[in-house]
């Protein structure tokens, strides 16, 4: 038995201490490449970061939590946050809030809250963690350069690491202790092939401090190199340093900090234990959501990762708390949570390769042999040239060539996933370079305007610059307790789930009786506890009482509030498709001058309208102008007329139609309507039929219940007078077809 044990270890005894390689000129050539890279890379992100927040792009979570919670450690001395999702998670408990260690234990947060001692702004977390990730292209670097014995084969790998969608996507969503993982950790695997087992200690260590299942990932590191190094004495010691910091963490740190005795995101893995085992390997794994997670992760490196499972396998951990969340961020492969996958992604891809060029090894020197056997039999005169060197160089060019050929491909499929896939690349597909405007200088003139020590409940992308206070909530949380409320009616209505809920809430808060409008400006609206209320409009088509639905109500707003809804002879001028089409109803009428659009997919074809049928969006602004008025306010429903003869309903979000409603427009002016951006596809499916198909619109009372929303004879009778780019009016179901799109 001992004699099968030892064999068996020195079979997986695959990692002894590697070989030190010469420094030679190009090493320091490739060095010098893998730099420029993190000097480029660092550069880019921090500029692209840091022009995001000045515009408004980052959010409440987790960047508004992450700097509230680390400005008050550093001046008041306790990790305490109030902000939270009360709509769709399970991290509200009290207005009062809660120390972050009730939801994550991260105390790299301590020496990290020293850097705003320097500058107390969250864009220094930005700066922080852009330069960290930066730094794992490396380790990266240094660890690929011993594997593969190839420092031009080591800059590729670093660049993979740069450019790894995964760990892009960590890098652009907010500030994460976790997402330093994906540096810290390649540091960890570094130092632990090496052997040098100070630094290993230091970078393990680190990693653990990033958050509470980082000690089951070393934990991973330590078995690995108990098994594949027989490192036993210092794994060992690393082992039980892992999994005594994770009892303390749930056994100690949870029960004392979190009000609920345990982590208040526990309740994402609710339902683990339920249904059978077949229920559970469908929901879990095997559903078209979670496959395409893990399809996500491999396919900028080729699924090279699965033929090293024995590298791979150190992702287990994270795989598992991913999968089995019933959050679905978690396995979207967007935000922070796949950062410390990154790490063993890049190893194993790295040993995957390795695994390719012995097997090519071993294949040249079987036909070798092959040929030397054939050769046996022919003439003495060929016995010379077996002997020569011949083959072994051929056997080195051919595992140079697969080399360079798969480390091709595999830049060649991260940057296309980065492409694709919500990249932040300039060439990725929707991206656009954040922007500060005219609207941004009234978002932070709103802002400014709250009194420093006020507790307020605002919008997620209004919270990261205001969350340096004790009391700072994401709206709709705390709306009846804080001080003042502040809403952008044109921004993300995160973490409601549409424009009407979002609607509902703001306007119940309105017109409750306790806030009084301190300041109402395009779309703006600060409130604050104990002004005058403003009432509701004599022209809303709803009326407040018990029970109300208040998604459409008027409240009686200023004059100012829809002022930016006005469109002045310069902007008429810009309008991309210009048409005058009447939409009436008795005597009143109101005129469309035009629209613009904007259509997004993941393939398109502009000049011959062609679009990808599983994923097109759009976003339609149209310009209005009362001929007579119609004194029920009307909503606008953009319908998509399909090759297969039937009508979908898209989307009727139009934020402001339902505060700056058409029966308040005055006659002669020109109104501006955009809608929020949406989906073609029908609401409820994700597939359209391919074919030609027709983006249309129709005008309906504003109050329309939802069940007769498609009802033909509720639209409003339209007629076309003129048009420039095609736009028809099909009178049979009194729609307006704006343009026609060849789903493919």
């Amino acid at each position: 038995m001992s004699k099968r044990v030892s064999i068996w270890q020195n079979r997986l005894y695959l990692y002894p201490r590697p070989e030190p390689l010469e420094r030679t000129r190009l090493f320091w050539v490739a060095l010098g490449l893998v730099t420029t890279a993190v000097v480029v890379f660092s550069a880019y992100f921090i500029l692209l970061l840091t022009t995001g927040h000045s515009a408004f792009g980052t959010n409440a979570e987790d960047l508004g939590i992450m700097d509230q919670a680390i400005w008050n450690l550093a001046y008041h001395g306790e990790l305490h946050q109030t902000i939270c999702n009360i709509i769709s998670d399970t991290n509200c408990y009290s207005p009062e809030g809660i120390n972050r260690f009730a939801i994550h234990f991260e105390p790299i947060l301590w020496p990290i809250s020293w850097l705003y001692y320097l500058w107390a702004d969250p864009r220094m977390l930005l700066i922080f963690q852009t330069v960290v990730v930066a730094l794992g292209a490396y380790p990266a670097f240094l660890l690929a350069r011993l594997r593969l014995r190839n420092e031009l084969a080591a800059v590729a790998i670093a660049l993979l690491y740069l450019l790894y969608p995964a760990q892009q996507q960590a890098t652009i969503y907010d500030f994460h202790a976790v997402t330093l993982t994906t540096s810290l950790l390649l540091f960890t695997l570094y130092f632990m092939y090496t052997q040098r087992t100070a630094p290993m200690f230091v970078f393990a260590l680190l990693s653990m401090a990033c958050k509470e299942e980082i000690p089951f990932v070393i934990a991973m590191f330590c078995l690995w190199s108990m098994v594949f190094q027989r490192r036993w004495r210092s794994s060992a010691i690393l082992l039980v340093i892992a999994l005594v910091w994770f009892g303390i963490t749930y056994y100690y740190v949870f029960p004392h900090f979190s009000p609920t005795g345990k982590p208040l995101l526990s309740g994402r893995y609710d339902g683990v234990s339920q249904g059978t085992t077949g229920y559970f390997l469908h929901k879990y794994l095997l559903d078209s959501k979670h496959r395409a997670y893990l399809d996500i992760l491999l396919r900028p490196a080729i699924y090279l990762p699965v033929l090293a499972p024995w590298v791979l396998i150190l992702a287990a951990p994270t795989l598992a708390l991913n999968l089995l969340s019933s959050h679905e961020g978690q396995y979207s492969g967007l935000f922070q949570y796949s950062a410390e996958i990154v790490p063993v992604l890049i190893f194993a891809t790295i040993e995957a390769v390795v695994l390719v060029l012995w097997l090519v090894q071993l294949g040249s020197h079987w036909l070798t042999k092959r040929q030397i056997q054939l050769a046996s039999d022919t003439s003495e005169i060929s016995r010379p040239l077996l002997k020569s060197s011949k083959p072994r160089l051929t056997g080195r060019l051919l595992q140079l060539g697969v080399m360079t050929g798969l480390l091709s491909l595999i830049l060649f499929s991260t940057l296309r996933t980065d492409y694709y896939f919500h990249g932040a690349l300039p060439f990725s597909v929707d991206f656009h370079w954040p922007q500060t405007s005219v609207r941004t200088q009234l978002l932070q003139k709103f802002v400014d305007m709250v009194p420093p020590g006020a507790s307020i409940s605002a919008q997620t992308r209004l919270v990261p610059h205001l969350s340096q206070r004790q009391k700072i909530y994401m709206f709709p949380y705390a709306n009846e307790q804080a001080d003042y409320v502040l809403l952008d009616l044109q921004g993300d209505v995160y973490p409601f789930g549409g424009s009407d809920v979002y609607s509902q809430s703001a306007k119940s808060v309105l017109l409750s009786g306790k806030y009084g409008i301190a300041k109402a400006e395009d779309g703006m609206l600060l409130l604050k506890k104990g002004g005058p209320a403003p009432g509701l409009s004599p022209l809303s088509p709803v009326q407040a009482g018990p029970g109300a639905d208040l998604v459409h109500a008027l409240p009686n707003l200023p004059a100012s509030f829809c002022a930016d809804t006005l469109v002045s002879a310069q902007e008429m001028q810009q309008i991309q498709h210009p048409l005058q089409a009447t939409f009436s109803a008795g005597t009143g009428s109101l005129q469309l001058l035009g629209y613009d659009a904007t259509l997004n997919s993941k393939y398109e074809n502009a000049k011959t309208h062609q679009y990808d049928r599983t994923d097109v969006h759009a976003t339609i602004s149209t310009y209005w102008k009362v001929v007579q008025p119609i004194r029920v306010s009307q909503q606008i429903a953009f319908i998509m007329e399909t090759s297969d003869g039937q009508e979908h309903l898209a989307s009727t979000d139009v934020p402001l139609l339902n505060w700056c409603q058409s029966s308040t427009w005055k006659p002669g002016d020109v109104i501006k309507m955009q809608s929020n951006d949406f989906s073609l596809a029908p609401q409820n499916t994700t597939v359209l039929p391919k074919g030609l198909a027709h983006l249309s619109m129709a005008l309906l009372p504003l109050a329309q219940p939802s069940s007769t929303i498609m009802d033909v004879q509720a639209r409003l009778h339209v007629d076309m007078e003129k048009s420039q780019d095609g736009a028809e009016v099909n009178q049979n179901v009194r729609l307006l077809r704006l343009f026609a799109l060849n789903l493919i």
